[in-house]
């Protein structure tokens, strides 16, 4: 979808973001006492992204605020329960996979886990990481936005 743009008596057309074909999707910086940062390796049993690196979150179901949808995700994923939850940035972006387009509005949240982590069967393994290494590393683009886009890097 195009805008149709009027500056200088000049005519531009410009990409306008279309908030009902994108999906809204939210994710949880959890950051242990040494200041590392949660991340999950997903497994083959996800048709996207496999063997990528993501923060714990996933996609806001109807009728769920973003609040719940973390909370859910957290307990989906790495069976804990969260507390301080902050919400931390919101952003809306696109990325392109398999030769398509994919356009996902994004809500970060940062907290701390209680208990031990245990993942889901979509995840092969979990590890915290330092920033330094999280910059290597081969993340997902909404992990990838979230922790790199305006708010650590």
């Amino acid at each position: 979808m195009f805008k149709w743009c009027f500056l200088l008596n000049l005519v531009y057309m410009v990409p306008v973001f279309d908030r009902s074909k994108c999906r809204r999707i939210v994710e949880a910086i959890v950051v242990d006492d040494k200041g590392k940062v949660l991340l999950l390796k997903r497994s083959k049993n996800n048709s996207r992204f496999v063997g990528k690196w993501q923060l714990p979150g996933g996609k806001i179901e109807k009728k769920e605020t973003p609040l719940r949808a973390i909370k859910r995700e957290i307990m989906e994923e790495i069976s804990c329960s969260c507390h301080k939850l902050k919400l931390v940035k919101k952003v809306s972006f696109s990325s392109f996979y398999s030769g398509s387009k994919s356009s996902a509005e994004l809500l970060v949240f940062s907290c701390f886990i209680r208990g031990d982590v245990l993942i889901s069967l979509d995840h092969s393994k979990y590890r915290f990481f330092s920033m330094r290494s999280i910059k290597k590393s081969s993340l997902t683009p909404a992990s990838r936005v979230a922790l790199f886009n305006g708010l650590f890097g």
